[in-house]
């Protein structure tokens, strides 16, 4: 089995974020109806394109796209099975983490562009809101990786063939789980658009084939987040009788679900006290996390 073409992680990301749907509508209790979803899809991609009055016209437009190759570049470094991954770095895990970066100033551009206010605000707020959750995500990463030795997602999934992550460093995923879920920007960290506050927010003037990318994009996104959450913490694709591949697709499926199901329970905090939790609380426990990574390491993994 070899590695994942770009043309394959295309497909893998039309083909999970359609699953994705499928998911979301039964974490919301529906029954999935896929030609429900493709018709809706096909509603929105036949809106004409919104055209706002203003200067920075070429932002607004530029940053579905973004946010989409920020959302595939993520999906890339997920290692899927043995073999079959895409792109296969030695510093995998981190470059992970910089192509979620390039989220921010997707969302930033999109409320400038728009240059409505609330779009801006929405805008503004991403930016506070990824400042404060950036390093927690990094200082995990590099928490799960010290056992291993390695920032390579296939090797952190190696040396869970005993136990895994989630198990040994429960903290970490603890501090993982929100971050991940604010980065996908879903409830009940959907602060750049949040709809009761902003309706729509940075998202607020998009139309037909930019609104499309967006949403594929936040799907994709999830995907990405809910397999690097499997691979780290979940031992990947390691697991008795089931293929490789198999496994990987069931934790991705578990781990998407269980983000979408607390989106729909949390409730939205204030973006004030979203960013001083995680200042004075998750920061610090980060670097605790790894301190506790490093006891591990010496302990039982050398």
């Amino acid at each position: 089995m070899s590695d994942l073409t770009p043309l394959a992680i295309l497909g893998l990301a039309l083909g999970g974020a359609a699953a994705l749907s499928m998911l979301e509508q039964l974490v919301a209790g529906l029954r999935p109806a896929p030609l429900a979803v493709a018709r809706a899809a096909g509603d929105r991609l036949r809106q004409p394109l919104a055209r706002p009055d203003i200067r920075d016209a070429w932002l607004y437009h530029m940053a579905p796209g973004l946010l989409l190759l920020a959302a595939i570049g993520a999906l890339a470094f997920v290692p899927w099975a043995p073999g079959f991954r895409g792109i296969d770095l030695s510093t995998g895990a981190i470059a992970f983490a910089a192509a979620l970066a390039y989220v921010t100033p997707a969302i930033f551009m999109a409320g400038w562009g728009a240059g409505r206010p609330l779009a801006v605000v929405g805008g503004f707020r991403w930016l506070a809101l990824m400042l404060a959750y950036a390093m927690p995500l990094a200082m995990v990463i590099t928490a799960v990786a010290a056992p291993a030795g390695s920032l390579r997602p296939a090797d952190i999934v190696e040396v869970q063939h005993a136990v895994p992550m989630a198990l040994v460093q429960p903290l970490a995923l603890a501090l993982w789980l929100p971050a991940v879920l604010a980065v996908c920007f879903l409830p009940p960290f959907d602060l750049p658009q949040a709809d009761g506050e902003l309706q729509g927010g940075a998202f607020s003037e998009y139309r037909g084939l930019d609104a499309a990318l967006v949403g594929l994009a936040q799907r994709v996104l999830l995907l990405a987040v809910s397999g690097m959450t499997a691979a780290l913490f979940l031992s990947g694709w390691q697991g008795p009788l089931l293929p490789a591949a198999l496994w990987m697709a069931l934790k991705t499926t578990a781990v998407a679900a269980l983000l979408l199901w607390v989106g729909r329970r949390v409730p939205r905090l204030e973006i004030d006290r979203v960013t001083s939790l995680a200042w004075k609380v998750a920061n610090p426990l980060a670097i605790v996390a790894i301190v506790i990574a490093g006891l591990i390491t010496l302990l039982f993994y050398r």
